[in-house]
């Protein structure tokens, strides 16, 4: 089970810690799936990690908010490997990622699409309980501002 979390001491400690390779929605038999883009090695390890083993994801989605930002740090932990991965995002200009995630009860990693010329590749997770992803839907609409936001570099700008 995936525990705790990181630690952020101020809106710099975040914007610091955002992920950089992006997000976006992937279409996937017709439904929009939340994908967290990664470095094209980084999604080759963990493929090579986790390949011919059945694989378990324990995903957490760890809310901070000040009532005006919030930031959603997604980790993620394969059972029975050693593998966590951790990714910081900035909600307030993400909120179709997350009405995505908790209709669907699913995200994805892909290799970021700028690395690679195949972007067929995608790692599809089940959430273990949808119904948390709701929740979180609404804790962030209910404190992200759209009338805030971060500088234009430090923060997706794909969705």
């Amino acid at each position: 089970m995936v525990t705790g979390s990181r630690s952020f001491r101020s809106l710099e400690d975040f914007i610091s810690n955002l992920h950089k390779c992006g997000a976006a929605l992937t279409d996937f038999k017709g439904a929009k799936i939340p994908t967290i883009y990664i470095d094209a090695r980084r999604y080759d390890e963990i493929l090579k990690r986790i390949y011919s083993q059945k694989v378990a994801v324990d995903t957490l989605l760890n809310i901070f908010h000040d009532g005006r930002h919030v930031f959603v740090d997604v980790q993620m932990k394969f059972l029975n490997t050693d593998l966590q991965e951790n990714y910081l995002l900035y909600a307030n200009n993400m909120i179709e990622f997350f009405e995505s995630l908790s209709e669907t009860g699913l995200i994805s990693l892909a290799p970021d699409p700028s690395s690679i010329s195949n972007s067929s590749n995608v790692f599809i997770i089940q959430l273990p309980k949808k119904e948390l992803a709701e929740k979180a839907l609404q804790i962030i609409r209910k404190n992200a501002s759209n009338k805030v936001g971060l500088h234009d570099d430090c923060y997706d700008k794909r969705l």
